[in-house]
């Protein structure tokens, strides 16, 4: 059942009653309650808190015009009488306009982090990568990917790490808006955003929660992808502000790079130009020539193709990740079909490659 429309007086009288001094509680229960009965009070309060701030429209366009609750109006056509009265409008709107009030409910409503975790006093010198490329949530779901959240919860169990590492993004989400596009523009299969926002949401909590405890440094580096470039460095602010004790890395850069010890890892989704080939290692030596420099061990981790390989030459291991997400539509009426469905998480000692695990 869609929302109810709230008359624009009652909203202006709202906000009238709170600028003279009455509590958003007593302007609930006396006042507001009596003419919209389908909100509870912290939609309520929210929705205050927005009409305090927003400039009102002209009334009498609103009034006679055909605006639904949840919309936001974009641009009004009006007819006059011959005395210059306004006697109906029509005002244009955006249908995603609604589901972007949904998502914000969503964040609105988090519950709240009541958990405390210590962090380890001893670590054992190793480091922990968890670079889940191309999950494309809104195809697949939390759970789907409840198999894949457990073996990654024992891998952070084993011991406890100097640091761990958790890369999102490269395509966490299958669109970057409400209307089943890329962050390009480009129109694919349509999802449900507010949806697969809070399943990724449920399974990265698990993951940061545990590494917390298990780990002297926990940290989250956004990585762009094609797909969600912009929801997603959305989605790892929402992180940010909910997690005080994790260190962010969240620059809009196209290559990211992580030191430990002799090693270097480049980080990139490496899907545009001269990037989608050999070069990478170039150009990495080129944007990071001191961490490059200085390190025995360098690879470079990037995701787009959703499979397997490597080609290590000159004592650098160029790596695509595999993805453990659903084939969706597009990629099997190309034939990107029969690529093993599995993630990569890296462990590395300060030397070395220690082992990676496919989970």
């Amino acid at each position: 059942m869609g929302r109810k429309f709230i008359p624009q007086k009652v909203k202006k009288e709202c906000v009238r009653l709170h600028q003279e001094g009455m509590t958003a509680r007593e302007i609930y229960t006396t006042y507001f309650t009596k003419h919209h009965k389908n909100s509870n009070f912290n939609t309520f309060h929210r929705a205050l808190r927005r009409w305090k701030d927003k400039k009102q429209a002209d009334d009498k366009i609103l009034d006679t015009g055909n605006l639904s609750y949840g919309f936001t109006p974009h641009a009004t056509t009006v007819q006059i009488d011959r005395d210059g009265e306004i006697v109906q409008s029509w005002i244009k709107s955006k249908a995603e306009d609604s589901l972007f009030l949904e998502l914000i409910d969503t964040i609105g409503n988090l519950p709240p982090l009541d958990f405390e975790i210590d962090t380890p006093k001893q670590a054992d010198d190793y480091m922990l990568e968890i670079p889940l490329y191309d999950m494309h949530f809104g195809i697949a779901d939390f759970e789907y990917y409840e198999p894949t959240l457990s073996e990654i919860l024992g891998l952070i169990q084993k011991r406890n790490y100097k640091e761990i590492n958790i890369i999102i993004g490269q395509d966490l989400f299958h669109n970057d808006d409400f209307r089943g596009r890329t962050a390009s523009g480009r129109e694919i299969d349509q999802v449900d955003i507010t949806k697969a926002w809070e399943d990724a949401r449920q399974f990265y909590y698990h993951i940061i929660k545990e590494s917390l405890g298990h780990s002297q440094q926990t940290r989250v580096i956004y990585s762009k992808g094609n797909h969600d470039e912009s929801l997603t460095w959305a989605f790892v602010q929402m992180l940010k502000a909910q997690f005080d004790n994790i260190k962010v890395c969240d620059e809009v850069k196209e290559r990211k790079v992580i030191t430990f010890g002799d090693n270097f890892i480049g980080i990139t989704h490496g899907e545009k130009g001269r990037a989608k080939s050999n070069n990478l290692k170039n150009i990495f030596a080129i944007e990071y020539p001191q961490e490059f420099a200085g390190a025995k061990v360098r690879e470079i981790h990037a995701g787009h193709l959703h499979r397997e390989s490597i080609n290590d030459e000159f004592g650098i291991a160029m790596r695509r990740l595999s993805s453990g997400n659903i084939t969706d539509d597009w990629h099997k009426d190309r034939g990107y079909v029969g690529a093993h469905r599995r993630f990569m998480v890296f462990e590395w000692s300060k030397r070395k490659l220690a082992s990676i695990h496919y989970v």
